[in-house]
C-alpha cells in the first residue's frame, strides 16, 4: 500500500514538471503577469515545496524515533517503578532485541 503512495506522489510531480515545461513553452513567465498568471506560475514549484516538506518531515520522524530508542534504552529505567523493572526488561528486549 505505501508502494502505491510514493507512485501516485512520483505520477503527480512528474505531471508538474511536464506542465511547468508547457507553461515555460507558451511563453507564461512574462514581466507583465495578472494575479491568476503569476499564480500559475507557481504551480511549477509545488513539486519542489512538497519534496522538501516530505524530506523534512521523514528525516525528523528518522530522529525522534532514534531519539525514543536512545532514551528507552538509556534513562527510560529510572521511571520505572523498581517492581516493575523486570517487565521492562523484557520490554526492552523484546522491542530492540
Amino acid at each position: 500500500m505505501e508502494f502505491l503512495g510514493y507512485t501516485t506522489l512520483f505520477g503527480i510531480l512528474v505531471f508538474f514538471v511536464i506542465l511547468q515545461y508547457f507553461l515555460m513553452s507558451i511563453g507564461l513567465y512574462d514581466k507583465h503577469l495578472n494575479k491568476v498568471q503569476k499564480f500559475i506560475g507557481f504551480i511549477p514549484l509545488l513539486p519542489f515545496i512538497l519534496m522538501f516538506i516530505l524530506t523534512i518531515y521523514y528525516i525528523l520522524e528518522f530522529l525522534l524515533k532514534q531519539i525514543n530508542k536512545w532514551f528507552e534504552i538509556n534513562l527510560g529505567w529510572f521511571f520505572v517503578n523498581g517492581r516493575k523493572r523486570d517487565l521492562w526488561g523484557e520490554y526492552l528486549r523484546k522491542r530492540y532485541k
